[in-house]
């Protein structure tokens, strides 16, 4: 494993899209990027998307990323931000490089664009932590959804990845400002059942996680065991049923390990 030091992005600007094409043919475990300048805090990052072949599948904001970094205990200082496609605390090693991105065969471009708006001369620079080559096969991915409740109440979510996509789900990330329980049937089964956050919060601080004000978490890999992921493969239905104290707008992302033809 190695880390190294990638190209710079083109187009760092005030306000506008900041692009890097990665190199083809390694296999990428996670990216660090250190944010510089004037005035560009992960505030001020409205969007960091990766493109492989031309199709998104990570697409997360700067504070929305910071607090998952954070979740999961990384702990990074003000100017830093991690995109991860592992699972370093996975209990086997196939387990903790299963998402990592591999490009050998069948990628022809990797591209990461960062939506930069009101920084005030902005730098990026970036690395990469890589293993040894691969051909593209699973994904680590963050898949985002928006749902919007106009009141307090327990309202369903389907989310965009039934047994057609055949996705892995690590975590499934909600970004709210009212949320306060979270239930999940498969198949109509409940396996995730009425979940308070306060009570969801302290079973993840029980297991070394970092709960976050604003985030409620989801995580099918809590015990650190990968063959614990939510499988939708054989998902005939898959429902969240959230409830909100109040009208609320919540960004659901989904991290999941699949296909990139089916994300």
């Amino acid at each position: 494993m190695l880390t190294i030091k990638n190209l710079p992005f083109l187009g760092v600007v005030d306000d506008g899209v900041a692009s890097l094409e990665l190199p083809i043919g390694m296999t990428y475990n996670r990216f660090y990027l250190k944010l510089g300048g004037t005035t560009f805090a992960k505030s001020n990052i409205s969007r960091i998307v990766l493109k492989m072949n031309g199709k998104i599948f990570y697409d997360i904001s700067g504070t929305n990323l910071d607090k998952l970094n954070d979740y999961k205990g990384m702990g990074l200082g003000a100017g830093y931000l991690c995109l991860d496609f592992i699972e370093d605390k996975a209990k086997t090693i196939g387990g903790q490089y299963i998402g990592s991105i591999g490009t050998l065969e069948g990628v022809t471009s990797l591209i990461m664009e960062i939506t930069i708006s009101g920084a005030t001369a902005p730098t990026i620079e970036s690395w990469s932590e890589v293993s040894s080559p691969m051909p593209l096969g699973l994904i680590s991915s963050l898949i985002s959804h928006t749902a919007t409740y106009a009141a307090a109440g327990e309202f369903p979510l389907v989310l965009p990845h039934g047994k057609e996509a055949g996705l892995l789900i690590q975590r499934v990330l909600f970004y709210h400002t009212n949320m306060t329980a979270l239930e999940v049937k498969k198949n109509g089964v409940i396996i995730f059942e009425d979940m308070p956050t306060a009570v969801n919060s302290e079973i993840q601080t029980c297991y070394g996680r970092t709960p976050q004000s604003g985030l409620y978490v989801y995580d099918t890999i809590i015990n650190n065991d990968i063959k614990q992921v939510l499988d939708t493969s054989n998902a005939q239905s898959l429902s969240y049923n959230v409830t909100v104290s109040a009208a609320d707008t919540i960004t659901v992302l989904t991290e999941a390990i699949a296909d990139l033809g089916k994300i």
